[in-house]
């Protein structure tokens, strides 16, 4: 590689270098705007389906779970390769982020195909297990036949945005993301309203939107020159030697979603105990949990690329004071925002339903909340922190410690044995935030205070 060409490929490291707290906020922003407008995008397919009637809400509803498995798969995938090239990139080891992103892009394509073919092949008897009959069950089947045909756009896609979050740009998947979900909801209206393709149409609508997303951040990391990784067709066969610390980030990341999932279901069989009012009212209220989590999301998200650069080029010192400055904006967000949630809260339940009980109860969920935001920010924070300098399974413990250890066992005990309120459940849920802040703490100050934070991204060199 020439001189200025190496300059190009490395200009990003040093502008951050320069202004860290910047560098935060370069990353942080679009990722929010990002997650904002997909927000925005789920609140509308939803809407463009229930057009459709009771049945197909109800059929896309049975296909979530299959769906959830794919993106948490997606997303770990995504974190893994994201912070393998940013340390990449801090060491200034271009054939490293190259054989990463290579790797990363092989492996989602076989994990695709993998999947895919499983949904095809047994997608009717997993929407049975799961509790679909009749006409339910049959449009269920001829949604999920689509999503499942092309899976593999849905892994590549993921890897590809996340390649370029990897080299410090948040911005250009951000302007993406926001042009595939525009076609989406357009495809939607065209594909349900107009061509009258039903169930199926919004499937094919969420193709069409992965498809523009696949090309675009394809023809970018093929043909932009400012690109750190070069994509190149030999690159796409998996390497035995990156698949190992891949999987070590992708994994964990994959299982804690899973976990979110399983304690979401599991508070639900408690709150059951309750009436459908309680678990409606819980519904309702852990929406504005979206609402908190979203900017705090954000900043851990672009904690991963910052974090994983500086590491890579052994900064011990930036990587500690970003990782306070990190934590203390995600603190405050969830503080203020969370308040603001909470005394707003009558307004904001009222949106999700009319029913004064579940009003009461969602109130009374938020009273609680408001405790616990701040400890899911220090949760969520330490996790993608870790998760930047290579170490993958803290967040995963920091999760599985909060949900299934803790939070799950406590309300259980509250509800069932103790013979508490629908009350006991939020006291579960605020233990287990509890037990992962303290928890947080630790492998924080082990991993980042006490040993040096930089050593598993250089010792890649």
């Amino acid at each position: 590689m020439s001189a200025s060409g190496a300059a190009v490929r490395t200009d990003r490291l040093e502008e951050f270098l320069k202004a860290p707290r910047r560098a935060l906020w370069v990353m942080a922003l679009p990722m929010m705007a990002g997650m904002t407008v997909h927000t925005t995008y789920l609140i509308a397919d939803t809407a463009f389906i229930g057009t459709l009637g009771t049945d197909a809400l109800a059929a896309a509803t049975f296909v979530a779970p299959l769906f959830f498995l794919t993106m948490a798969l997606t997303m770990g995938l995504g974190t893994a390769v994201t912070a393998m090239v940013a340390q990449a990139v801090g060491r200034g080891d271009a054939a490293a982020a190259d054989a990463a992103a290579g790797t990363a892009i092989g492996t989602g394509l076989l994990l695709g195909i993998a999947f895919g073919g499983v949904g095809l092949a047994g997608g009717p008897t997993m929407l049975e297990l799961l509790g679909a009959e009749g006409r339910v069950a049959e449009l269920g089947w001829s949604y999920f036949r689509v999503l499942a045909l092309f899976m593999p756009l849905f892994f590549v896609s993921s890897v590809l945005r996340s390649i370029l979050t990897g080299e410090g740009d948040a911005k250009t998947p951000m302007i993406v993301l926001t042009v595939a979900t525009v076609a989406n909801i357009g495809f939607d209206a065209l594909l349900i309203l107009v061509l009258d393709f039903g169930l199926p149409g919004a499937a094919f609508a969420t193709v069409v939107s992965v498809l523009i997303s696949v090309s675009s951040f394809a023809v970018l990391l093929i043909r932009r020159k400012t690109a750190f990784v070069r994509l190149r067709p030999s690159m796409l066969i998996p390497r035995v030697a990156v698949l190992g610390p891949l999987a070590g980030l992708a994994i964990p990341i994959a299982a804690s979603m899973i976990v979110m999932s399983v304690g979401t279901m599991l508070y639900n069989w408690l709150l059951s105990d309750f009436g459908a009012v309680a678990v409606a009212a819980y519904g309702a209220a852990s929406k504005v949990d979206m609402i908190v989590v979203l900017p705090i999301f954000g900043l851990a998200g672009a904690a991963v690329t910052v974090v994983g650069m500086f590491a890579g080029a052994g900064r011990s010192d930036l990587v500690r004071s970003t990782a306070l400055y990190t934590y203390r904006w995600a603190i405050s967000l969830a503080a203020i925002i969370g308040g603001a949630a909470f005394l707003s809260s009558g307004v904001i339940v009222r949106i999700f339903t009319d029913d004064p009980r579940a009003i009461e109860i969602g109130t009374t969920y938020l009273g609680y909340m408001i405790f616990a935001y701040p400890m899911m920010a220090v949760g969520m924070t330490t996790g993608r922190l870790l998760q930047g300098l290579g170490h993958g399974l803290p967040a995963l413990m920091i999760t599985t410690l909060r949900v299934l250890i803790i939070g799950v066992p406590t309300a259980f005990f509250a509800v069932r044995v103790v013979g508490q309120s629908v009350e006991g459940v939020w006291v579960g849920i605020l233990s287990g935030g509890v037990a992962a802040t303290i928890a947080s703490v630790l492998m924080v100050r082990r991993l980042m205070w006490r040993a040096d934070p930089t050593l598993k991204a250089t010792a890649r060199a």
